[in-house]
Protein backbone atom coordinates (compact mmCIF):
# COMPACT_ATOMS: atom_id res chain seq x y z
CA UNK A 1 0.00 0.00 0.00
CA UNK A 2 1.38 3.05 -0.83
CA UNK A 3 1.13 5.59 1.99
CA UNK A 4 3.48 8.44 0.16
CA UNK A 5 1.34 11.65 0.44
CA UNK A 6 3.16 14.87 -0.96
CA UNK A 7 6.35 16.42 -0.55
CA UNK A 8 10.20 15.60 0.39
CA UNK A 9 11.04 16.26 3.63
CA UNK A 10 13.51 15.31 6.68
CA UNK A 11 13.30 14.75 10.15
CA UNK A 12 15.32 17.08 12.69
CA UNK A 13 14.96 16.74 16.38
CA UNK A 14 11.86 14.64 15.94
CA UNK A 15 10.26 17.74 13.66
CA UNK A 16 9.34 17.56 9.67
CA UNK A 17 11.21 20.40 8.37
CA UNK A 18 10.66 20.72 4.30
CA UNK A 19 12.88 22.06 2.00
CA UNK A 20 10.10 25.02 0.23
CA UNK A 21 7.39 25.46 2.75
CA UNK A 22 4.76 28.29 2.91
CA UNK A 23 4.40 30.04 6.53
CA UNK A 24 2.00 32.64 7.67
CA UNK A 25 2.11 35.73 9.46
CA UNK A 26 -0.68 37.38 11.44
CA UNK A 27 0.71 41.08 11.51
CA UNK A 28 -1.93 43.59 13.69
CA UNK A 29 -4.90 41.94 12.41
CA UNK A 30 -7.90 43.36 13.06
CA UNK A 31 -11.92 42.01 12.26
CA UNK A 32 -15.24 44.43 12.40
CA UNK A 33 -18.32 43.48 11.75
CA UNK A 34 -21.24 45.49 11.45
CA UNK A 35 -19.12 47.98 13.44
CA UNK A 36 -18.59 45.14 16.26
CA UNK A 37 -15.10 44.27 17.06
CA UNK A 38 -14.62 40.61 16.48
CA UNK A 39 -10.80 40.28 16.27
CA UNK A 40 -8.18 42.70 18.00
CA UNK A 41 -4.43 43.32 17.10
CA UNK A 42 -3.25 39.79 16.45
CA UNK A 43 0.15 39.11 15.88
CA UNK A 44 1.35 35.62 15.25
CA UNK A 45 2.92 33.38 13.13
CA UNK A 46 2.28 29.32 12.13
CA UNK A 47 5.49 27.54 11.75
CA UNK A 48 6.35 24.48 8.92
CA UNK A 49 5.38 21.59 10.53
CA UNK A 50 3.71 22.56 13.17
CA UNK A 51 0.11 21.31 14.53
CA UNK A 52 -1.45 24.31 15.89
CA UNK A 53 -5.00 24.22 17.96
CA UNK A 54 -6.61 27.32 17.95
CA UNK A 55 -9.43 27.27 21.00
CA UNK A 56 -12.09 29.52 22.52
CA UNK A 57 -15.16 29.81 23.64
CA UNK A 58 -18.11 30.00 21.45
CA UNK A 59 -18.05 33.88 20.10
CA UNK A 60 -14.52 34.38 20.96
CA UNK A 61 -13.34 34.87 17.33
CA UNK A 62 -11.45 31.54 16.61
CA UNK A 63 -13.63 30.69 13.61
CA UNK A 64 -13.35 34.12 12.47
CA UNK A 65 -9.17 33.58 12.66
CA UNK A 66 -9.28 30.26 10.78
CA UNK A 67 -11.52 32.42 7.69
CA UNK A 68 -9.06 34.85 7.99
CA UNK A 69 -5.99 32.57 7.19
CA UNK A 70 -8.20 30.47 4.69
CA UNK A 71 -9.06 33.78 2.93
CA UNK A 72 -12.32 33.91 2.96
CA UNK A 73 -12.84 37.14 4.49
CA UNK A 74 -10.40 39.76 4.19
CA UNK A 75 -9.14 41.43 7.72
CA UNK A 76 -10.61 44.97 8.30
CA UNK A 77 -6.79 45.95 9.44
CA UNK A 78 -3.60 44.16 9.11
CA UNK A 79 -2.68 41.96 6.70
CA UNK A 80 -2.37 38.17 6.31
CA UNK A 81 1.15 37.06 4.64
CA UNK A 82 2.19 33.67 3.84
CA UNK A 83 6.06 33.37 3.56
CA UNK A 84 8.13 31.39 1.33
CA UNK A 85 11.57 30.68 3.10
CA UNK A 86 12.92 29.36 -0.29
CA UNK A 87 12.55 32.58 -1.57
CA UNK A 88 12.20 34.91 1.73
CA UNK A 89 9.31 36.54 -0.20
CA UNK A 90 6.57 38.00 1.81
CA UNK A 91 2.71 37.74 -0.30
CA UNK A 92 0.06 39.49 1.03
CA UNK A 93 -2.84 36.95 0.64
CA UNK A 94 -5.73 39.30 -0.14
CA UNK A 95 -3.95 40.15 -2.91
CA UNK A 96 -2.27 37.16 -4.02
CA UNK A 97 -5.03 34.57 -3.02
CA UNK A 98 -5.56 33.35 -6.30
CA UNK A 99 -2.08 32.14 -6.32
CA UNK A 100 -2.21 31.19 -2.44
CA UNK A 101 -5.03 29.37 -2.32
CA UNK A 102 -3.78 26.08 -3.78
CA UNK A 103 -1.59 25.81 -1.11
CA UNK A 104 -4.08 25.49 1.65
CA UNK A 105 -6.40 22.95 2.33
CA UNK A 106 -9.84 23.44 4.71
CA UNK A 107 -12.14 20.98 6.19
CA UNK A 108 -15.18 23.08 7.53
CA UNK A 109 -16.91 21.35 10.48
CA UNK A 110 -20.20 20.35 8.14
CA UNK A 111 -19.51 17.84 5.71
CA UNK A 112 -18.30 19.47 2.14
CA UNK A 113 -18.09 16.75 -0.10
CA UNK A 114 -21.66 16.02 -2.55
CA UNK A 115 -23.78 12.91 -1.03
CA UNK A 116 -24.90 12.20 -4.39
CA UNK A 117 -21.75 11.41 -5.31
CA UNK A 118 -19.54 8.63 -5.03
CA UNK A 119 -16.38 8.91 -3.23
CA UNK A 120 -14.16 8.60 -5.77
CA UNK A 121 -15.97 11.31 -7.76
CA UNK A 122 -16.19 13.75 -5.00
CA UNK A 123 -12.39 13.56 -5.19
CA UNK A 124 -12.14 13.90 -8.69
CA UNK A 125 -14.47 16.42 -8.35
CA UNK A 126 -12.46 19.00 -6.31
CA UNK A 127 -9.10 17.93 -7.63
CA UNK A 128 -10.94 19.86 -10.68
CA UNK A 129 -12.16 22.89 -8.75
CA UNK A 130 -8.06 23.49 -7.97
CA UNK A 131 -6.72 22.53 -11.64
CA UNK A 132 -4.93 19.72 -10.88
CA UNK A 133 -4.07 17.98 -14.00
CA UNK A 134 -5.74 14.86 -14.71
CA UNK A 135 -2.92 12.60 -14.73
CA UNK A 136 -1.40 14.16 -11.16
CA UNK A 137 -5.23 13.32 -10.36
CA UNK A 138 -5.54 10.19 -11.18
CA UNK A 139 -2.14 9.41 -8.90
CA UNK A 140 -3.43 11.51 -5.75
CA UNK A 141 -6.87 10.09 -5.23
CA UNK A 142 -5.07 6.78 -5.59
CA UNK A 143 -2.79 7.69 -3.08
CA UNK A 144 -5.56 9.43 -0.85
CA UNK A 145 -8.10 6.16 -1.46
CA UNK A 146 -5.20 3.78 0.00
CA UNK A 147 -4.28 6.63 2.44
CA UNK A 148 -7.71 6.99 4.03
CA UNK A 149 -8.46 3.25 4.10
CA UNK A 150 -11.59 4.53 1.27
CA UNK A 151 -10.09 1.99 -1.24
CA UNK A 152 -12.43 -0.24 -0.88
CA UNK A 153 -15.08 2.21 -0.92
CA UNK A 154 -14.54 4.41 -3.70
CA UNK A 155 -17.81 3.88 -5.98
CA UNK A 156 -20.22 3.95 -2.81
CA UNK A 157 -22.29 7.19 -2.68
CA UNK A 158 -21.21 9.53 0.15
CA UNK A 159 -24.51 9.55 1.81
CA UNK A 160 -24.58 5.70 2.44
CA UNK A 161 -21.08 6.00 4.33
CA UNK A 162 -20.47 5.86 7.98
CA UNK A 163 -19.51 8.44 9.98
CA UNK A 164 -16.32 8.21 10.33
CA UNK A 165 -15.61 7.18 6.82
CA UNK A 166 -17.73 10.58 5.80
CA UNK A 167 -15.00 12.34 8.38
CA UNK A 168 -12.04 10.53 6.04
CA UNK A 169 -13.34 11.91 2.63
CA UNK A 170 -13.38 15.22 3.91
CA UNK A 171 -10.30 15.44 4.67
CA UNK A 172 -9.10 13.70 1.43
CA UNK A 173 -11.18 16.42 -0.43
CA UNK A 174 -9.00 18.85 1.39
CA UNK A 175 -6.25 17.27 0.45
CA UNK A 176 -6.59 16.37 -3.12
CA UNK A 177 -4.45 19.29 -4.51
CA UNK A 178 -1.54 18.87 -2.07
CA UNK A 179 -2.06 21.73 -0.03
CA UNK A 180 0.68 23.01 2.40
CA UNK A 181 -1.14 24.20 4.83
CA UNK A 182 -4.26 22.36 6.44
CA UNK A 183 -6.90 24.23 8.17
CA UNK A 184 -10.03 22.29 10.14
CA UNK A 185 -12.69 23.51 12.20
CA UNK A 186 -13.98 21.39 14.82
CA UNK A 187 -12.48 18.01 13.27
CA UNK A 188 -13.59 15.73 16.20
CA UNK A 189 -17.11 17.38 16.20
CA UNK A 190 -19.77 15.22 17.07
CA UNK A 191 -17.70 11.57 16.81
CA UNK A 192 -17.74 9.20 19.30
CA UNK A 193 -14.43 8.69 21.29
CA UNK A 194 -13.07 5.73 18.72
CA UNK A 195 -13.88 7.54 15.79
CA UNK A 196 -12.09 10.95 17.44
CA UNK A 197 -8.90 8.81 17.73
CA UNK A 198 -9.26 7.64 14.10
CA UNK A 199 -9.02 11.21 12.88
CA UNK A 200 -6.57 12.39 15.75
CA UNK A 201 -4.31 9.13 13.80
CA UNK A 202 -4.73 10.13 10.68
CA UNK A 203 -4.37 13.80 10.99
CA UNK A 204 -0.60 12.90 13.02
CA UNK A 205 0.04 10.85 9.51
CA UNK A 206 -0.61 13.80 7.46
CA UNK A 207 1.73 16.28 9.27
CA UNK A 208 4.36 13.73 9.07
CA UNK A 209 3.90 13.77 5.37
CA UNK A 210 5.06 17.52 5.24
CA UNK A 211 1.78 19.71 5.75
CA UNK A 212 1.43 22.01 8.51
CA UNK A 213 -1.94 21.92 10.57
CA UNK A 214 -4.37 24.54 12.08
CA UNK A 215 -7.31 23.39 13.91
CA UNK A 216 -9.99 25.08 15.93
CA UNK A 217 -12.11 23.00 18.41
CA UNK A 218 -13.67 23.04 21.38
CA UNK A 219 -12.39 19.71 22.08
CA UNK A 220 -9.72 20.55 24.45
CA UNK A 221 -8.69 16.65 25.13
CA UNK A 222 -8.44 15.63 21.72
CA UNK A 223 -6.46 19.31 20.91
CA UNK A 224 -4.07 18.34 23.57
CA UNK A 225 -3.32 14.67 21.95
CA UNK A 226 -2.92 16.37 18.79
CA UNK A 227 -1.03 19.91 18.38
CA UNK A 228 2.05 20.84 20.07
CA UNK A 229 1.52 24.28 19.89
CA UNK A 230 -1.80 26.20 21.24
CA UNK A 231 -3.43 29.32 20.17
CA UNK A 232 -5.89 30.29 23.31
CA UNK A 233 -8.50 33.39 21.92
CA UNK A 234 -10.39 35.09 24.33
CA UNK A 235 -12.77 38.16 24.01
CA UNK A 236 -11.40 38.63 20.23
CA UNK A 237 -7.73 38.38 21.50
CA UNK A 238 -4.94 36.07 21.22
CA UNK A 239 -4.28 35.40 25.20
CA UNK A 240 -1.56 32.90 24.90
CA UNK A 241 0.10 31.38 21.75
CA UNK A 242 3.01 29.70 21.74
CA UNK A 243 4.33 25.30 22.68
CA UNK A 244 2.00 23.29 24.70
CA UNK A 245 4.41 22.87 27.42
CA UNK A 246 5.52 26.41 27.17
CA UNK A 247 1.84 27.40 28.48
CA UNK A 248 1.19 25.48 31.28
CA UNK A 249 4.32 26.53 32.84
CA UNK A 250 2.39 29.21 34.55
CA UNK A 251 -0.48 27.16 35.68
CA UNK A 252 1.48 23.96 37.49
CA UNK A 253 0.23 23.12 40.33
CA UNK A 254 1.66 23.79 43.85
CA UNK A 255 1.63 19.92 44.60
CA UNK A 256 3.37 16.69 43.57
CA UNK A 257 2.80 12.95 43.83
CA UNK A 258 5.35 10.67 45.03
CA UNK A 259 4.94 7.08 44.64
CA UNK A 260 6.93 4.51 46.64
CA UNK A 261 8.26 1.31 45.43
CA UNK A 262 7.20 -0.42 48.99
CA UNK A 263 4.23 0.37 51.29
CA UNK A 264 6.43 0.06 54.58
CA UNK A 265 9.20 2.75 52.61
CA UNK A 266 5.82 4.90 51.92
CA UNK A 267 5.03 4.66 56.10
CA UNK A 268 8.51 5.48 57.02
CA UNK A 269 8.59 8.73 54.50
CA UNK A 270 5.16 9.50 55.78
CA UNK A 271 6.71 9.94 59.30
CA UNK A 272 9.30 12.33 58.40
CA UNK A 273 6.75 14.26 56.21
CA UNK A 274 4.58 15.11 59.31
CA UNK A 275 7.67 17.17 60.63
CA UNK A 276 7.97 19.10 57.39
CA UNK A 277 6.00 22.21 56.57
CA UNK A 278 3.30 20.84 54.75
CA UNK A 279 -0.27 22.28 54.50
CA UNK A 280 -1.63 18.75 53.46
CA UNK A 281 -0.69 15.40 52.56
CA UNK A 282 -3.13 13.11 50.96
CA UNK A 283 -2.23 8.91 51.37
CA UNK A 284 -3.89 7.30 48.18
CA UNK A 285 -2.13 3.89 48.86
CA UNK A 286 1.27 3.91 47.76
CA UNK A 287 0.93 7.35 46.57
CA UNK A 288 0.94 10.68 48.37
CA UNK A 289 0.20 13.91 47.12
CA UNK A 290 1.71 16.80 48.79
CA UNK A 291 0.78 20.42 49.44
CA UNK A 292 3.54 22.02 50.52
CA UNK A 293 4.31 26.09 51.43
CA UNK A 294 7.36 25.94 49.69
CA UNK A 295 7.64 23.94 46.97
CA UNK A 296 11.01 23.42 45.63
CA UNK A 297 12.64 23.19 49.52
CA UNK A 298 10.15 20.48 50.53
CA UNK A 299 11.02 18.25 47.18
CA UNK A 300 15.01 19.09 48.48
CA UNK A 301 13.89 17.92 52.08
CA UNK A 302 11.92 14.80 50.85
CA UNK A 303 15.01 13.50 48.53
CA UNK A 304 17.49 14.35 51.11
CA UNK A 305 15.19 11.81 53.41
CA UNK A 306 14.86 9.03 51.48
CA UNK A 307 18.76 9.12 51.00
CA UNK A 308 19.18 8.80 54.81
CA UNK A 309 16.53 6.62 55.02
CA UNK A 310 17.78 4.02 52.06
CA UNK A 311 14.20 4.25 50.71
CA UNK A 312 13.14 2.65 47.21
CA UNK A 313 11.29 6.04 45.23
CA UNK A 314 9.16 4.38 42.50
CA UNK A 315 8.16 8.47 41.20
CA UNK A 316 8.14 11.87 41.81
CA UNK A 317 5.56 13.73 39.79
CA UNK A 318 4.59 17.10 39.66
CA UNK A 319 1.47 17.22 37.27
CA UNK A 320 1.24 19.60 34.66
CA UNK A 321 -2.24 21.39 34.29
CA UNK A 322 -4.49 20.01 31.34
CA UNK A 323 -5.46 22.25 28.78
CA UNK A 324 -8.86 22.31 30.19
CA UNK A 325 -7.78 23.34 33.41
CA UNK A 326 -5.78 26.09 31.37
CA UNK A 327 -8.46 27.19 29.58
CA UNK A 328 -10.79 27.45 32.29
CA UNK A 329 -9.07 29.76 34.61
CA UNK A 330 -7.97 31.96 31.44
CA UNK A 331 -12.05 31.87 30.79
CA UNK A 332 -13.17 33.00 34.06
CA UNK A 333 -10.40 35.01 34.94
CA UNK A 334 -8.49 33.30 37.76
Amino acid sequence: MNTELYFTHKIYKHRIILFSVVLVRLKEVSKEYRKRLILENVNFKIEEGDILGVIGQSGSGKTTLLNLIAGFIEPTYGEVTYLSKATNEERNLTKNLHKIKRHIGFTPQHNSFYPKLTVHENLWHFGKLYNVPSAVLKNNIRNLLNFTKLIDHQNVLAEHLSGGMQKRLDLSCSLIHKPKLLLLDEPTADLDPILQKEIIHLLQEVNKQGVTIVIASHHLDSVELLCNKIAIVHKGKVHTHGLLEDIQKPYLKEHFTIKMKHGQDKERLLARLKLLPIQKIVDNGYNLEIYPTDIQNTMNSILEIIREENLYLHDLDMRKPSLNEIFEKIATGN
